[in-house]
């Protein structure tokens, strides 16, 4: 059942922007527009070829994102089922991961890939910040630093490069858990100079997307196994990158 809030929000929306195809394009170019005065002004620095918000301290990033799906999960409860689909459409289009067994996934949420994972037979789980109540897909945990012993996955999955606090302790931290030959798959955005902005939760984003392959690739040591265009998802680009660690 939507919350009072979710109601007059969406009340909200209809009066300012209307209802059907157009209204939706107004309201996603209005948000676009909020999106990008907000990433100029926010607190953002270079880092070579990535930028990154700037946190008082590292519990502060941790409560900012945790705070991120109490925001969302109207959104994320809406779309489920199509986001569901379109993960299936993800993992059985990735040649590499037929191999695998066991995936984690991190920064997971409500747990939507997770099941789909399941629905195509792999031994799958997921951690996040904040995986809201009863949620039987994922657990509790900070991608940062994982309690799994090394060597002991398969594969690694991911859609949430650009909300890391700390971008080389969280790659140490995929090589540490994949076996020797296991995968680390990647969905990326666009960078902030090929057309995404990034958002009120974003922490870490790159310029473009072949840099910041590149980085990941050399901090991790990985070799590029795939890497294709998966189009337009909804309201974004998507890229998906396979890394392979050394046998």
């Amino acid at each position: 059942m939507a919350s009072i809030e979710h109601i007059v929000r969406r009340i909200s929306n209809i009066l300012r922007y209307g209802v059907g195809p157009a209204a939706r394009e107004r309201k996603r170019a209005a948000k676009d527009r909020q999106r990008e005065e907000k990433f100029k002004s926010d607190r953002w620095q270079e880092s070579g070829d990535i930028v990154k918000r700037q946190y008082a301290s590292y519990d502060e990033y941790i409560s900012h994102q945790g705070e991120k799906l109490d925001k969302i999960i109207h959104r994320l409860k809406e779309t489920e089922e199509e986001d569901f689909a379109d993960f299936k459409d993800r993992f059985q289009g990735c040649k590499s991961l037929s191999g695998a067994r066991s995936v984690l996934c991190l920064g997971a949420r409500l747990g939507t890939e997770v099941r789909s994972l399941h629905a195509l037979n792999y031994f799958a789980l997921g951690i996040d910040l904040n995986p809201g109540h009863d949620n039987q897909y994922v657990l509790p945990g900070d991608f940062h630093a994982i309690v799994f012993p090394d060597g002991s996955i398969d594969a690694i999955y991911t859609n949430v490069m650009d909300h890391v606090f700390d971008l080389e302790k969280v790659i140490s931290e995929v090589n540490r858990l994949l076996r020797p030959g296991g995968v680390f798959i990647t969905d990326l955005l666009l960078g902030y100079e090929e057309g995404f902005t990034p958002g009120e939760y974003e922490a870490t984003h790159w310029r473009n997307t072949d840099e910041f392959i590149a980085r990941v690739r050399d901090s991790g040591g990985f070799s590029i196994e795939e890497d294709r265009d998966l189009g337009r998802r909804r309201r974004d680009n998507w890229r998906q990158v396979v890394f392979r660690k050394a046998p």
